[in-house]
C-alpha cells in the first residue's frame, strides 16, 4: 500500500508540474516606450511702412513728425507653428526730452494720437478692455489682417507741451493652440499671463 501511495504521489508530482510548465505557455509579457509629441505655438509681429505704395520695414530709427501728420505703420501677427488664436495690444508712451513719461488718461491721449484699429478683423472681449482678439485662426506661416495700418497726430490738440518729445508705440502679441481650444477665439482660453 506504501508503494501505490507514493506511486500516486509521484504521478501528482509530474503533473502538477506538467501543469505548471503548461501554464507557462500562456503569460505573455511586453513592455512598450511610448513617445507623444505636441505641437508649437510661435508668433512674430511685423511692423510695415506703406512708401508711395511699396511695404518697406518700419524703420528702427525715430521718425521725426509735425502735428497733423499721419504715419503709416502697418502691424501684422505672423504664425510660425501650428494654427493658432491670436490677441495683440499696443500702448502709446509719449516721453519728453528729459526722459519723462507724460502722464495721460486714454481720453485724453486719444485726443491727441489716434490709431485705426481694424474692427472687421479684430474684435474686443467683454470685460477685456486691453487686448484685440483676431478674429478668424491664423494658419501657419501666414499673418493676420493688420491690426492698424496709420497713426494719426493731432494738429490743433498737440501744443508746444509735446515739442521734442518721443511717441513710441508698443505692441504685443499672444498666440495660443486652435486645436480642443473653442470654436471662436473669444472661446479660447490659456492665453498666457500678462
Amino acid at each position: 500500500m506504501k508503494k501505490k501511495i507514493l506511486a500516486i504521489a509521484v504521478i501528482t508530482i509530474c503533473l502538477a508540474v506538467l501543469a505548471s510548465n503548461t501554464l507557462a505557455f500562456f503569460i505573455a509579457e511586453d513592455e512598450t516606450h511610448n513617445i507623444i509629441s505636441s505641437g508649437g505655438v510661435d508668433i512674430k509681429i511685423e511692423e510695415w511702412q506703406d512708401v508711395n505704395g511699396v511695404l518697406t520695414p518700419f524703420p528702427e530709427k525715430a521718425i521725426e513728425i509735425m502735428p497733423n501728420t499721419t504715419v503709416s505703420k502697418i502691424v501684422n501677427v505672423r504664425n510660425l507653428e501650428e494654427k493658432a488664436y491670436i490677441r495683440a495690444r499696443f500702448e502709446i508712451i509719449i516721453t519728453k526730452p528729459d526722459g519723462s513719461v507724460i502722464e495721460l488718461s486714454q481720453e485724453e491721449l486719444s485726443t491727441l494720437i489716434s490709431v485705426d484699429v481694424n474692427g472687421d478683423h479684430w474684435v474686443r472681449k467683454n470685460g477685456d478692455d486691453s487686448w484685440w482678439y483676431h478674429t478668424a485662426a491664423v494658419s501657419t506661416n501666414t499673418t493676420t489682417e493688420s491690426l492698424f495700418t496709420k497713426v494719426d497726430f493731432d494738429g490743433p490738440n498737440m501744443t508746444n507741451e509735446y515739442r521734442d518729445c518721443t511717441v513710441e508705440i508698443i505692441v504685443k502679441a499672444q498666440g495660443v493652440q486652435t486645436a480642443n481650444n473653442g470654436i471662436y477665439v473669444l472661446d479660447a482660453v490659456g492665453w498666457p499671463n500678462e
